[in-house]
């Protein structure tokens, strides 16, 4: 094993699946040995995040005010970031999450000792929505950011391709792909009563926030259409967001169940298949999830489906731009084939060994050792 480090981990999405990665990489890294320091907002932070981090051994948490939005504030937040890691290092390793965090790290005095390290967690720039100036004004600033990098971690190589096409130099570049294991306590039996399903039905799954880059209405109308050709067919949503009020009118045949926010990865087992319709990703976890539960995957071709999906193996890819018409036909076939099932879910946890939270953490180690 390595010599200790101190390490900061700086983050101002306390939660989702940038929250996660980051308190599972602290907590790997102390299992370790290593001195992990978690600096966090609390002005977005979701619950289950701060009563993880709060209960963890071995890892000091340190709430410091960040907020999403660019302001003047961000000179202010610099400052307090500033004075926190003098008072509380001298840190071997800060490594900034998402683009906030990302940004105020990078932009840290260099008379703060330690290696600059940043996770993106998707490029701001990977949202094909996002307009041509959009594009250029947040490209900008990710590549004269990059050049006061030590090392950026990409967690996918769509991820990894992205930056280089916006301007990062390929050699300030590595990739760690997210790590993942299912709660101790998740069992098909108590999943599929949580979420009420006779055993008969054939739960296809959406995991995610309600909103325009997870595409939740293309997942609504490809399973009301689904459900007339395969009766067994039950929809389940777990997530809330903004388009949830306009999801559940779609669903005019109520093939699906909204369930609001749930544990996510205690309910995967109850899943018979997993469809994910995002827009754009970079590694989501709910792809990792469904590898380590067996479930087949229908997913659109974004960020993270390289690493997880073996289209005719596991599940199947579909065009980024795919209408609900397209996503019928899979939804349907897997409905109907339970043998298919049985064996994608098979590939499924044969892939899983290879994204493991231990993993992603030992990779992790290995680009702070090369970066210092």
């Amino acid at each position: 094993m390595q010599d200790a480090l101190t390490i900061a981990l700086v983050l101002e999405t306390s939660g989702g699946g940038s929250g996660r990665h980051a308190l599972d990489l602290a907590e790997g890294l102390a299992a370790e040995q290593h001195r992990v320091t978690v600096i966090w907002s609390p002005v977005r932070a979701q619950a289950d995040f701060e009563a993880r981090l709060t209960a963890m051994e071995g890892v000091r948490n340190l709430p410091l005010e960040m907020h999403r939005a660019v302001g003047p504030h961000d000179a202010a937040r610099l400052r307090a970031l500033s004075t926190l890691l003098r008072a509380e290092g001298p840190f071997d390793v800060v490594h900034g999450h998402s683009s906030k965090a990302g940004a105020l790290v990078r932009l840290l005095p260099r008379s703060i000792p330690g290696a600059r390290i940043y996770t993106p967690h998707a490029f701001r720039t990977m949202d094909p929505t996002m307009g041509g100036r959009g594009r250029l004004i947040y490209g900008t600033i990710e590549r004269l950011l990059a050049r006061r990098t030590d090392r950026i971690i990409t967690v996918s190589e769509a991820e990894r391709q992205h930056a280089m096409e916006i301007g990062i130099a390929e050699n300030r570049l590595t990739t760690v792909v997210n790590g993942a294991r299912l709660p101790t306590h998740a069992s098909r039996a108590a999943a599929r009563a949580q979420m009420g399903l006779d055993e008969d039905a054939v739960a296809v799954g959406f995991i995610g926030r309600l909103d325009d880059q997870k595409a939740p209405l293309r997942f609504v109308e490809a399973v009301t259409k689904a459900a007339q050709q395969a009766p067994a067919l039950r929809g389940i949503v777990i997530g809330d967001g903004p388009l949830r009020a306009e999801a559940e009118a779609l669903d005019t045949r109520g093939a699906l169940r909204f369930l609001g926010w749930q544990d996510g990865p205690a309910l995967f087992p109850g899943l018979d298949v997993f469809c994910m319709t995002s827009h754009y990703e970079a590694m989501p976890y709910t792809l990792l999830e469904a590898l380590h539960a067996g479930v087949p995957i229908v997913t659109t071709a974004v960020g993270g489906v390289q690493e997880t999906v073996r289209d005719g193996e596991n599940g199947y890819v579909l065009p980024t731009d795919c209408g609900a018409d397209a996503l019928t036909a899979p939804l349907v076939s897997l409905t109907s084939d339970a043998e298919t099932r049985r064996a994608f879910g098979a590939r499924a946890r044969d892939l899983a060994q290879r994204r493991t939270v231990e993993t992603m953490v030992t990779e992790t180690l290995a680009v702070y050792a090369a970066a210092r």
